[in-house]
């Protein structure tokens, strides 16, 4: 065996610079959606909640979430989150969202991944049959239950803050699509529900960056159209996330098929 093999298996760190900020993560995803929780390394929010912390990273360390989430350390699905202390002794941990445009208030995908997180890296108490935990998010305070068996996460849900309708059976003119029907909602954060064959589309894979273009296009003219967007008490919730296609479902025990199109798309 060559000296040169030999020195590749023993020697795995890469001297780096003392001086360099070192940010450690860790990568989950639930049911293929990404996401990178930052353990390490990240400058200490300042502020007292969890909105006021968000405010302070996107203002001071806004560099350091697009070195995160962008290429060439992400992607341009990648989705993390920085996990900061709770607002009160009422929740175990608060939490930060983050993509590739910004900061997001609500996150379903990446709450179940915390709440299996949480549990297996023995930071709550592990109970069985159901282990309950509670992260303060942007938008509020939310309620997570990770079902055990054998020592292990089988399942997770959660109890998301109260929604409520803002409008139902809207129109909006979208340039290249004309006249398109939406209802605005809102369930930790803003979005236009559009019935996908009001953009002539199915919602299979294959049709993936047609819903794309069509769901950012939607956004875009809702925002500018919809000045109704507004959160009841707090002005960092109040803008609209994205769009919601509602298709009809494909299997038993399904109301809908539903795909999201959130942020840049």
């Amino acid at each position: 065996m060559s000296d040169t093999w030999s020195r590749i298996r023993q020697m795995h760190a890469f001297p780096a610079p003392a001086h360099w900020l070192r940010i450690h993560t860790i990568d989950l995803h639930t049911g293929g959606e990404p996401l990178r929780v930052v353990l390490d390394g990240f400058p200490e929010p300042q502020g007292n909640t969890v909105l006021e912390r968000r405010r302070n990273v996107h203002a001071h360390y806004d560099h350091l979430r697009r070195a995160l989430m962008h290429e060439p350390r992400g992607h341009a699905d990648m989705y993390g989150c920085l996990l900061v202390p709770p607002n009160d002794e009422g929740a175990d941990f608060g939490v930060i969202f983050m993509h590739n445009e910004g900061y997001s208030t609500m996150c379903g995908h990446a709450t179940i991944a915390l709440g299996r997180l949480a549990v297996e890296m023995g930071w709550v108490e592990a109970r069985a049959p159901v282990t309950e935990l509670r992260i303060d998010a942007p938008c509020g305070r939310l309620r997570v239950f990770a079902a055990l068996s054998g020592g292990k996460v089988q399942s997770v849900a959660f109890h998301g803050v109260p929604s409520f309708v803002v409008a139902l059976d809207q129109t909006v003119d979208v340039p290249g699509y004309g006249p398109v029907p939406y209802d605005l909602a809102y369930g930790g954060a803003f979005y236009a529900y559009v019935p996908a064959e009001a953009v002539g589309l199915e919602l299979v894979p294959e049709n993936c960056r047609a819903l794309i273009e069509a769901g950012m296009a939607i956004k875009r003219a809702v925002q500018r159209a919809d000045d109704r967007i507004r959160h009841p008490f707090e002005d960092d919730l109040s803008f609209l996330y994205g769009t919601i296609f509602i298709g009809g479902p494909v299997g038993a025990g399904a109301d809908s098929r539903n795909v999201c199109i959130f942020a840049e798309g």
